[in-house]
Formats: C-alpha cells, sequence, structure tokens
C-alpha cells in the first residue's frame, strides 16, 4: 500500500475554521456547551448555517456497539481511506482513517469498526446502526435536513481529474468534456451550473476512474483532495489539470451523526481538540498529496 505524504493547504487553512467552529471557549472536558446551530436553524442558507455547534463533554459519547467507535464511509477514498478500495477490514491509514483511530483512543474504546456503504445512502440518512460517517462529505443545507453534520474540519474545491496531456483551462472547454461524476456529489450540482450536458454519473467513484482509463470519458470531477489521490497512485497516467472555484468558496467537509444523534456535542469536541492540539494539520501532511494551492482556478460566476 502506498503513503501519500505532503501539505494540503486547504486542510491547514481549515485547521483554523474549525477552531473557530464555536464562539464557546470550552473544552471537550469542561461540560459547558454552545448554542446549537446549523440543522436546527430556521433558516439555512450556507454550510454555515447548516452544521451543529454545540460543544459536549466526551464523557457523554454513548456509542452504538459497546466499547466499539462504528463508522460507515463510502470506499474508494484515496488519501482518505487506504489500505483497501473495498475492503474495510483492510484499511489501514488515510486522513479520515487516521482521525477516527484518534477519536476511538480519545474516547477510550476498545474496538473500531468500518463499514463500505454507499455514498447516496449515507447523505440520504438510511444508513443505520452506526456513530459517525466519514466520507468526503461536503456540508449542505439539504442534506442536514436529514442528517446532522459536525463543524468542518476539511475543506476542497471540485478538482478536474484528466489522462496525463489533458487540458481544461476555461469554461467554454469545460461545458464540451465528457465528464464523470459519482452520484449525489455536489460534482453533479456544479456541472449543471456550467452547463455542461456531456456527464455520466456512476454509483460507484471507482467505476468513474475506470471509465477515465478506457478512455469512454474525459475527466472526472470531484473534490481536489480526492483526486490528487487518484492522481498519485496512478503512477503518473492521470493528473488533476485544474479546479472549480465557485461562489461560497471550497466545499467543507463535516462528518454526519444520525439525525438529532445525542452524541453530536462530544464528536464536536473531539474536533476541537484534534484542531486545537494541531493534529487535524499533522494528519493532513501524513496522509494527503500535494498543495492544492499550486492547482490551476477556474472560477465559477
Amino acid at each position: 500500500m502506498r503513503r501519500l505524504v505532503a501539505l494540503v493547504a486547504a486542510a491547514v487553512a481549515l485547521v483554523g475554521l474549525t477552531a473557530c467552529g464555536s464562539s464557546s471557549k470550552s473544552n471537550s472536558s469542561s461540560g459547558k456547551t454552545t448554542t446549537t446551530g446549523g440543522a436546527s436553524a430556521t433558516k439555512c442558507t450556507g454550510p454555515a448555517d447548516a452544521y451543529v455547534k454545540t460543544l459536549g463533554k466526551t464523557s457523554d459519547f454513548k456509542p452504538v456497539k459497546a466499547d466499539t467507535l462504528s463508522v460507515v464511509t463510502s470506499l474508494p477514498g484515496p488519501g482518505f481511506w487506504e489500505g483497501s478500495d473495498t475492503d474495510p477490514t483492510k484499511l489501514t491509514s488515510g486522513y479520515e482513517y487516521d482521525i477516527a483511530k484518534q477519536m476511538q483512543q480519545k474516547l477510550g474504546l476498545k474496538n473500531f469498526s468500518v463499514r463500505n456503504v454507499g455514498f447516496d445512502a449515507i447523505v440520504a440518512g438510511s444508513v443505520t446502526n452506526y456513530d459517525l460517517a466519514l466520507s468526503q462529505i461536503s456540508i449542505t443545507c439539504e442534506r442536514a435536513k436529514v442528517v446532522t453534520f459536525t463543524m468542518p474540519y476539511f475543506q476542497s474545491y471540485q478538482g478536474i481529474l484528466m489522462k496525463k496531456g489533458g487540458s481544461v483551462t476555461t469554461l467554454e472547454q469545460a461545458k464540451k468534456v465528457r465528464w464523470a461524476v459519482q452520484t449525489a456529489t455536489t460534482a453533479v450540482d456544479l456541472l449543471k451550473k456550467i452547463g455542461a450536458t456531456n456527464v455520466h454519473v456512476y454509483e460507484q467513484l471507482s467505476d468513474a476512474y475506470t471509465a477515465l482509463d478506457a478512455g469512454q470519458v474525459d475527466a472526472v470531477l470531484i473534490d481536489t483532495a480526492i483526486n490528487l489521490g487518484e492522481a498519485a497512485r496512478s503512477h503518473d497516467k492521470f493528473v488533476v489539470v485544474a479546479q472549480f472555484n465557485q461562489p461560497g468558496g471550497p466545499d467543507q467537509y463535516g462528518a454526519i451523526l444520525p439525525k438529532g444523534s445525542p452524541n453530536i456535542g462530544a464528536i464536536n469536541a473531539l474536533f476541537k481538540d484534534l484542531s486545537d492540539s494541531g493534529q487535524l494539520k499533522a494528519l493532513a501532511k501524513k496522509d494527503l498529496t500535494e498543495d492544492p494551492g499550486t492547482i490551476p482556478v477556474i472560477h465559477v460566476s
């Protein structure tokens, strides 16, 4: 298994954001809480309104399975879940994997389990019997209607992955590309916004990458950090040629909990501890790929 090591500036930038995600200065052991924002707000206009800002005590965490942190994700997750693209029992590293392991240790739980489920099922709120989902999930108002989002822990633009030698530099060029996207992702909405008409939707991200390799599509659109991971795995076959900067800024990742979960305060406290201690930043350096800030940006109005 290949470990991806380098700095991701987007993750570093968001470390500050997660630390500021709450107006309270309390830590995970204080027992104080902030007011609940996000999913409980009467009007949601963007990611800042869509996640819950409550901070609680980690000692109040109640797992769905005794002495176990039960996590769900949708594989593959290049750079975020490494070791296997299909078998969660063979996962060994990755940004979100390491976050989950840190949480397990901080919660004092003996066991850790990962379940591989469909991404669309996760964001639709139809998955049950889990503690949290870590699957590069962008925080949106629509999703917050059926799931509970934690404070954000990462951010990423939408990156364009192509075979080496490919190029997209303008919106006009982007409209003519044969695109591959994963179902239920924000990439689908972005392509609609720019007016792309030749869009192939795949249930599994791995199928989109296979289609690109086979020449059935010209490009795969998903978060830049994910596509950078796939480019690193490809041994120079694929490259992220550009990324879209749309109004409202980059997508912000949050963990998902079942709607109304009483564990939201405890999980937010864990994220704040990981941010304040510099561990989120350190894990980004260890697990992820090149600096997204070096990739050309196409602005979407």
